[in-house]
């Protein structure tokens, strides 16, 4: 019952997400999605995800409370650092196969979005980031993870959409 819990409690993140109609509903959204997934990972033992998801929540964290974005030089700094303390926490845990990196990939495209992009980039970069931990969520047989980041790759998508429509008729 545990497990399933766990496995429901992303799930009704991502369904909450075509509610995110704003930047800081979107990264309310993905802070909650980083504290329910990193539990489902921990809970599965996938610790390459779980090191990458807690991190990522102290980035989402950031831009929450901060309500800016980095310079470039500082999002390239920023990404590089917790890219390597990422790995470097992969390589003494012995998880260094491809799939144990892919949330790394997922990871920086989340970050580059928090951290450098308005919205429209915000989301794109979402998109990509959900779509590959969707991989990584059926590989390591997460389906919690699978189904809500497919559905979170989705609720972006439609709001991207929106975005795209809205610049055509009325581009400020």
């Amino acid at each position: 019952m545990f497990e399933l819990l766990l496995h429901a409690f992303p799930v009704a993140f991502a369904v909450a997400s075509f509610w995110s109609n704003t930047e800081r509903k979107l990264l309310l959204l993905n802070l909650g999605l980083c504290v329910a997934i990193g539990s489902l990972l921990v809970f599965e033992q996938a610790w390459g995800g779980a090191i990458v998801i807690t991190v990522a929540g102290l980035s989402t964290s950031y831009r929450l409370i901060k309500q800016k974005l980095l310079s470039p030089i500082a999002t390239y700094i920023t990404l590089i650092s917790m890219m390597c303390l990422v790995l470097t926490v992969n390589n003494l845990t012995g998880k260094t196969s491809f799939i144990e990196t892919m949330p790394v990939f997922t990871f920086m495209a989340y970050r580059f979005g928090e951290l450098h992009c308005k919205e429209a980039g915000l989301r794109i970069c979402m998109i990509v980031g959900s779509l590959n931990f969707t991989l990584y969520g059926i590989v390591t047989g997460t389906w919690g993870l699978a189904i809500t980041e497919a559905l979170f790759a989705l609720s972006n998508l439609w709001y991207y959409m929106k975005l795209r429509r809205a610049m055509r008729v009325s581009p400020v």
